[in-house]
């Protein structure tokens, strides 16, 4: 009998490891062009697994770096219902020491659902042309250190000799693929000849890690902190879709009460809404037409901000869209439901 407890603890211990094997801490998003260069982490792991990350360096090894915080930054592999943001996610600031880390001992102070860190890494990065993308212990590429890896590029035809030479050392370390071609650009993921816009980023796509340019999408959607969107949807003429054609309003109300109107927009644009009563009075317009980023986003109109009490009833949105660059527009009309009853 005591031999077939230990055989079965043994057992039991092997298939735990085995599990633990396959957590993976991965970079999942990142964006190239912005005022606020930025990567997104995730720990993947098929069980309940948490990480702290504040030693780590996420890095494009060029000039210097530091570790993501002095304080303890901890990401896990489920969202935790006690907290009111992700803790899938930690978004990390490559150059900016403009505001202080969240951390395990502060939460989301911003309020944005995801945990941002900030770091005083090279002031440029990360480049919009050419460079690679680390998780690494330190900003040595050629240690072993690297947990993960991404090599970007225009594919200009004139590979950079020093982003060149970290690409060599993960290479070496199996942390990206093997090229056997003349010009190492041609394994990259590739980020359009003039590089991305200020609003597109590089997604990982779902599936196993294979340390290829095959793992990535260059998409016109940024995703910090939320899941990505890696496959460019088909648009059309249209600028944006409304994600829902009836919406109830509950002043005041919790959940019901944010005057919340969500969307999802295709390509840059400026909106505005209009909202009518069913005689054709208009009750609420929008002062100026808000620029809106590809993605998921959402706009508002909340009853208790009128100077005139809005009655019970049903209501006209009209959503208006304008992409000048396009010379597109587009008009969207969803019914609101206001209700003071509870």
């Amino acid at each position: 009998m005591r031999n077939i407890l230990i055989s079965l603890t043994l057992a039991a211990a092997f298939l735990v490891s085995g599990v633990r094997l396959h957590a993976a801490l991965l970079i999942s998003e990142f964006a190239t062009n912005t005022s606020d260069d930025w990567v997104e982490l995730v720990l993947s792991s098929p069980v309940k697994e948490k990480r702290d990350i504040s030693q780590l360096y996420v890095t494009m090894y060029y000039g210097v770096n530091e570790p993501l915080s002095a304080d303890p930054v901890s990401i896990y592999s489920y969202d935790r219902p006690e907290t009111p943001y992700d803790d899938r996610f930690v978004v990390v600031h490559c150059a900016n020491t403009d505001f202080p880390d969240e951390t395990d001992l502060t939460g989301d102070t911003n309020g944005n659902g995801y945990i941002d860190v900030y770091c005083g890494n090279y002031t440029a990065s990360l480049w919009n042309t050419e460079a690679v993308v680390a998780i690494d212990t330190d900003d040595d590429p050629s240690n072993g250190g690297i947990i993960d890896f991404v090599f970007y590029s225009n594919r200009d035809g004139s590979p950079n000799d020093t982003t060149s030479s970290y690409v060599a050392s993960a290479q070496s370390h199996n942390e990206w693929q093997p090229h056997d071609g003349e010009n190492v650009q041609d394994c990259a993921v590739f980020i359009g000849a003039e590089g991305l816009s200020s609003h597109a980023g590089v997604s990982r796509k779902s599936g196993p890690d294979t340390n290829t340019a095959a793992d990535w999408s260059a998409t016109p959607f940024q995703t910090p902190g939320r899941p990505n969107i890696a496959t460019p949807l088909f648009m059309g003429k249209r600028l944006f879709k409304s994600l829902r054609k009836k919406i109830t309003f509950i002043p005041g109300h919790m959940l019901f009460g944010s005057g919340t109107i969500p969307l999802f927009v295709f390509v840059p644009c400026c909106m505005k809404l209009r909202v009518f009563a069913l005689n054709g009075m208009l009750i609420h317009e929008s002062p100026i037409a808000i620029p809106i980023k590809p993605g998921l986003a959402k706009l508002f109109w909340n009853p208790l901000y009128q100077r005139r009490t809005v009655r019970t009833g049903l209501y006209l949105c009209k959503i208006e869209a304008v992409a000048p660059t396009l010379r597109l527009s587009q008009e969207e009309t969803i019914y609101i439901i206001v209700s003071r009853y509870r």
